[in-house]
């Protein structure tokens, strides 16, 4: 292998690896989100499923998920962090 060839496969790993810890650390914060949803009983007691929508900023970050529930109306709810703790989850609006 050449050594362009072989810094770059260092560099595609380093990449990956990178990509597989924020994807990890986004499931975890969906997941804190959800928990903090229940807390608040925003959706009362209803079932609900989460889809990722979006993701701003980096120390002060706002989640925007879709609650999907079952039976009921889509809502989407921001989730507002600071250095991945929850702050505040509100819900944006109602479809």
């Amino acid at each position: 292998m050449t050594k362009i060839a072989q810094a770059t496969a260092a560099t595609l790993a380093l990449f990956a690896a990178a990509g597989i810890a924020h994807a990890g650390s986004l499931n975890d914060d969906i997941n804190n989100c959800r928990a903090a949803i229940v807390e608040a009983g925003l959706l009362g007691d209803a079932e609900f499923n989460l889809d990722f929508v979006d993701d701003k900023g980096n120390r002060n970050r706002v989640l925007t998920l879709e609650a999907n529930v079952v039976g009921g109306e889509d809502v989407i709810i921001e989730c507002r962090m600071s250095r991945s703790k929850i702050k505040e989850v509100v819900i944006a609006s109602a479809e």
